[in-house]
């Protein structure tokens, strides 16, 4: 599954990671230790280069048995990597696929990348990373069924903790932040078996979103807990009751 997150720069300017997400699982792949790289000049997302994307994936995917580990957006050039067998040939198929589309200013190459450094160290969002696609998924949700984000309503998040005296010294920082515990939650199967949602009533524009799950995840982190996420209703529905 293909997610894309924004990074910031050395300058702090945000620029977009295309990931191929299901790839963590088997990284790195010992029959695919090439790392090929191709740099073609785009300043932003056009038709055109999501057209070249589509194809410079399928045709090496099919003629080198090549991975697509992932596409960054940055300072004009669309950055692309992937993992294969080999990088023979790389060169002819990659200039096919940018003459089938009208020719590029370009760079390339390839190295050997057995440990998928590249993948694991710079293309694989970190946590914040994670949140930002799962923040972004549930306000699409949201939004897609109608709802209007400025306003404010009940908003609940979970957190869980390997101990207890962790979660209650969680609890009782985030309080002063307006948090209530709305429900406690014990899973003895798992290492994390203190669970609690908490409740807060806000908006949830992605600023704000972004805003309060980054605080919640430090905080959880901090005691050596997790952050898991927020769920809420629809803010028309809210304020109808």
């Amino acid at each position: 599954m293909i997610e894309f997150y924004e990074l910031l720069d050395d300058e702090n300017i945000p620029y977009r990671c295309d990931v191929e997400l299901d790839l963590l699982e088997e990284s790195p792949q010992e029959e695919r230790p090439w790392l090929l790289w191709l740099f073609v000049k785009a300043d932003t997302l056009t038709e055109i280069l999501e057209a070249f994307t589509t194809d410079i994936i399928s045709t090496l995917g099919n003629s080198l048995d090549a991975v697509f580990a992932g596409r960054v957006m940055k300072e004009g050039w669309a950055e692309f990597y992937f993992y294969a067998p080999h990088a023979k040939r790389f060169e002819n198929i990659s200039s096919d696929v940018m003459s089938r589309h009208g020719g590029f200013v370009y760079e390339r190459g390839s190295s050997r990348d057995a440990k998928w450094e590249m993948y694991n160290d710079n293309l694989y969002p970190d946590a914040y990373g994670l949140l930002s696609i799962q923040n972004r998924h549930t306000i699409a949700a949201l939004v897609e069924a109608g709802d209007d984000l400025n306003i404010p309503r009940e908003v609940e998040h979970y957190l869980f903790f390997q101990t207890k005296s962790s979660m209650e010294r969680t609890v009782s920082q985030l309080s002063s932040h307006g948090f209530e515990v709305k429900e406690y939650v014990n899973d003895d199967e798992s290492d994390y078996g203190y669970g609690v949602v908490l409740i807060k009533t806000e908006a949830i524009t992605p600023a704000i979103i972004e805003e309060t799950t980054t605080s919640l995840y430090e905080s959880a982190m901090q005691e050596h807990g997790y952050y898991e996420g927020w769920s809420t209703v629809l803010g028309n529905e809210h304020h109808q009751n």
